[in-house]
């Protein structure tokens, strides 16, 4: 990744962009924005697609031949934005596993919901170079040993990952219930970001949940080790396939998390306050 913006002409914002992601989002300097709204999410409970393993990425892919709402919208968005994929980045333990990080920990996955801006573009490609273009819902995967914290619907996207070993395989998944990977709650983290693989463009908006799904080492593990391409008559891992931490060059990071009132769902402890002014609202 380091050598990314070296590699194509296309690629330079990944070397010398100043809204780069992921980030470090460190509690102690989150903003908290009595203006954010909740998120409005009006995903269907069952959705068809294609699971591909793109051998840096494990992508879901929406059927476009039914339509599907699968909008986002309100939160810190000023637009509506159509859930287009969902790809899952993973590290090489549950230890250093995703890509954005809560005060220096990492968690076991992360999974991302891209999506376009509908009023203003007609396709992911379309958007992704363009302001205002992209946002992108982050959601944190945790190991667990309990079954009943288990996400059900990451566990079927699991098993159906494991019949992917090689680069450039797919499986179609029907009836998915998507809407289940989110986990229920109203509060996150938001900020001005960017695409975290080539070519890194400055176009997303980051919505990053402040609360994970879980699912078993042993589903994880299984994932973390299928093939992804050949490298001197060598087949290569998927697991590692997230970015390292970017600077975060002082841009603003919101949330909707009250600190001084207590919503028992926090899981970003904190030791400072600050408050967006009314008056930067007017």
């Amino acid at each position: 990744p380091q050598h990314w913006g070296y590699l194509n002409p296309d690629w330079v914002l990944c070397q010398s962009g100043k809204f780069q992601s992921p980030i470090n989002i460190e509690p102690r300097w989150l903003l908290y924005d009595p203006k954010l709204r909740r998120m409005s999410l009006d995903l269907p409970t069952t959705v068809n697609g294609t699971f591909k393993n793109a051998g840096n990425n494990l992508i879901f892919t929406l059927d476009t031949t039914v339509l599907y709402n699968g909008n986002f919208s309100d939160g810190p968005l000023l637009y509506t934005y159509k859930l287009s994929q969902v790809h899952i980045h993973i590290g090489q333990n549950n230890s250093h596993g995703s890509e954005h990080r809560i005060d220096g920990k990492s968690f076991a996955a992360e999974i991302h919901f891209v999506c376009y801006n509908v009023n203003l573009f007609k396709s992911l490609p379309e958007a992704r170079a363009m302001p205002y273009g992209v946002a992108i819902l982050a959601v944190f995967v945790e190991i667990t040993q309990s079954s009943e914290k288990i996400n059900q619907a990451l566990s079927i996207l699991f098993d159906k990952g494991s019949s992917i070993p090689q680069q450039n395989q797919e499986t179609r998944v029907q009836d998915f219930n998507l809407k289940a990977l989110i986990p229920e709650t109203n509060y996150y983290v938001t900020y001005e970001g960017s695409f975290t693989h080539p070519g890194c463009q400055e176009t997303v908006t980051w919505v990053i949940i402040n609360r994970p799904i879980f699912i078993r080492a042993s589903q994880i593990d299984r994932i973390r080790f299928l093939q992804k391409r050949q490298i001197d008559s060598q087949m290569t891992l998927l697991e590692g396939n997230i970015r390292p931490l970017m600077p975060l060059n002082n841009r603003v990071v919101r949330t909707n998390i009250n600190y001084h009132k207590t919503v028992g769902l926090c899981d970003m402890k904190r030791t400072s306050f600050y408050e967006v002014n009314d008056l930067l609202h007017h």
